[in-house]
């Protein structure tokens, strides 16, 4: 009987052990498929998208992507209090090809919706090299025109009018991104856009290839810290400030071609 007792007394504070871990401790391996047709491509962004919002409404917070490369179709919309992140501590070892869109914090192209608590790490996140690219000579036009990674967004009338104060409220809250391969295959605009953005950090990160523009562009942001990156062959300019930019540190940083 006393056998019995201890038993059940081992299972239930087994229970008990297990449900008082923090929540990123139980967080599982999203479900995503090797391949590259449509069908999967479609699967996969649904799966994705569906485990961010999951975590982002139950506080799990932390989203694992399995080891391999998987292609998504259409955006991928970052969620607040997440973790998303690769397999292990090698970004190489998952990677996620957007086939049409890029990963966002915004629903739609004009959309400016508050968002904090957000990491993204140890993953590649790069845009499919197959997409249409910009050529001065031979495509000047009819190119994919979006940044792979946006964090905020300013919308046209706020650009046309250049730097206003009132414009300048932080949308975009404690957001870090570590450890990462952000590769846009010279597809698109800029590699990483910030934008409205307060306590941004990027650290440890490879920024590569940029399409038309930059390697990071940052537009009314605060408290931007910028350390310890490679940020290489870029279209335009490497590590660029537009208007309404404050407190920014920008350190240790390589910028190649």
């Amino acid at each position: 009987m006393s056998k019995t007792i201890m038993y059940i007394a081992g299972f239930f504070l087994s229970f008990l052990i297990l449900f008082s871990l923090p929540n990123n401790t139980r967080a599982s391996t999203v479900p995503l498929s090797q391949g590259t047709t449509p069908e999967i491509a479609t699967k996969n962004a649904a799966a994705l998208q569906n485990a961010i919002n999951q975590a982002s409404t139950s506080g799990k917070k932390q989203v694992t992507l399995p080891a391999g490369t998987f292609y998504i179709n259409g955006k991928i919309i970052l969620k607040s209090h997440l973790v998303l992140q690769g397999a292990s501590l090698s970004p190489a070892a998952t990677k996620l090809t957007m086939n049409n869109a890029p990963m966002t914090t915004d629903t739609t192209a004009t959309s400016q919706e508050p968002t904090t608590d957000i990491t993204l790490q140890n993953f590649t996140l790069q845009y499919n090299p197959n997409m249409s690219k910009y050529n001065y000579l031979t495509n000047p036009t009819n190119f994919y025109k979006d940044n792979l990674l946006n964090i905020g967004q300013i919308t046209p009338s706020e650009s046309n009018i250049g730097y206003n104060p009132t414009h300048k409220k932080a949308l975009k809250t404690n957001i870090k991104i570590n450890n990462m391969i952000i590769n846009a295959n010279q597809v698109g605009l800029a590699v990483v856009n910030i934008a409205k953005a307060d306590n941004v950090t990027i650290n440890q990160t490879q920024i590569l290839n940029s399409g038309l523009q930059n390697g990071i562009s940052m537009t009314y942001t605060s408290n931007i810290k910028i350390t310890n990156n490679t940020v290489k062959n870029i279209g335009r300019a490497g590590i660029v400030q537009y208007y309404g930019n404050t407190k920014s540190l920008i350190s240790g940083n390589k910028v190649i071609d």
